[in-house]
């Protein structure tokens, strides 16, 4: 089945004005697209689940929302942030509009549109999120059976507080990557902790676009080394710079959850950059391992590794293989057949 994340709209994606409805409402938050744009590499389906009274109260017509709403997804789909759906009530039972001045199942903290959302996708909803700047936003989602992210500095009945969207994206990562996905100003935050506590760090870094029998072998030798291992996840861009236009074959998301789930690493952040020389310069690993298919004198993290004193070590795999390999022997078969 699929999976979703809820969101809110006013107070959450975009600023709440009073009613926001004409084209000078929208106020996007400017961390948002960013956000939800990693956040679809997930896997989630993004959703937009808004109360919408002013229909019901005669301050703006259906057309006006449905007009507003497709302006605000034209937006962030040109940040490349891609909404999937969105759903609105209109109703209100204090409204002046007779036809929508009514008693509904939509209107949160009623989990009508969730629900009406998760059998048209075929969506989990144990396995989906909500996310809203308010209770009912938070009880719409307990009672839909998803987990719950109240932006705000009170957790009130939700299951985890942010103090924005960027943040309840963090947290769905770390849920998501066991809490093994690390941004990399805390990975030298954890680093520095763990070396005044005499533990030995070991990092290496890759693609790892498909998790084959030579990573995990290189791993778990790795791992032997010493007390932490920290993994360089290269991001998609760079992967792109490094292996062309048609890799990864997996975004960095899928990649990362697919490390976390090893139990010999500790901790993954994602780089952005060719080489991971930056962040060793940071970390300061006291071992640097790469698999054997590379030459010692060719790592253009050594000469960093070797000024402070650290240790490069070259793992010999029992199965060496690669990503590239396994695509191209694949391709070969495709064709042969």
């Amino acid at each position: 089945m699929k999976k979703a994340i809820f969101f809110d709209r006013d107070g959450v994606l975009i600023k709440d004005g009073k009613y926001p409805y004409k084209n000078e409402h929208l106020d996007i938050f400017p961390e948002v697209p960013l956000a939800l744009k990693e956040l679809k590499k997930t896997g989630y389906m993004l959703i937009v689940i808004t109360n919408q009274s002013g229909v019901a109260r005669g301050l703006f017509s259906e057309k006006e929302v449905k007009k507003f709403n497709l302006l605000m997804k034209k937006k962030f789909e040109k940040k490349g942030a891609h909404i999937d759906a969105i759903y609105y009530c209109p109703h209100h039972v204090d409204g002046k509009v007779r036809k929508y001045q009514k008693e509904c199942n939509c209107r949160k903290p009623k989990p009508g549109m969730i629900v009406t959302a998760a059998k048209k996708y075929g969506i989990s909803l144990e396995d989906s999120w909500m996310i809203g700047n308010m209770d009912k936003d938070i009880i719409a989602g307990k009672i839909a059976g998803c987990k719950t992210i109240l932006i705000s500095t009170k957790k009130n009945c939700a299951d985890f507080c942010a103090q924005n969207v960027k943040q309840a994206a963090e947290i769905i990562f770390n849920s998501i990557t066991r809490g093994k996905l690390i941004n990399k100003k805390k990975i030298v935050e954890i680093a520095n902790i763990a070396r005044r506590a005499n533990k030995k760090i070991i990092f290496t870094n890759g693609c790892f676009d498909i998790l084959h029998a030579g990573h995990i072998d290189c791993l778990e030798k790795a791992k032997k080394l010493g007390d932490i291992l920290i993994i360089g996840l290269n991001s998609d861009e760079s992967v792109k710079r490094i292996k062309g236009a048609k890799r990864p074959i997996n975004n960095e998301m899928h990649r990362a959850r697919v490390l976390s789930s090893l139990s010999d690493v500790d901790y993954i952040t994602i780089f952005g950059e060719n080489t991971s020389e930056q962040l060793v310069k940071k970390i300061k690993p006291d071992i640097y391992v790469k698999g054997g298919d590379w030459k010692v004198e060719k790592l253009p993290e050594k000469k960093i590794v070797d000024k402070y004193g650290g240790k490069v070590v070259i793992i010999n795999v029992i199965e060496y293989t690669s990503t590239t390999k396994i695509i191209e022997q694949y391709s070969r078969k495709i064709d042969n057949n």
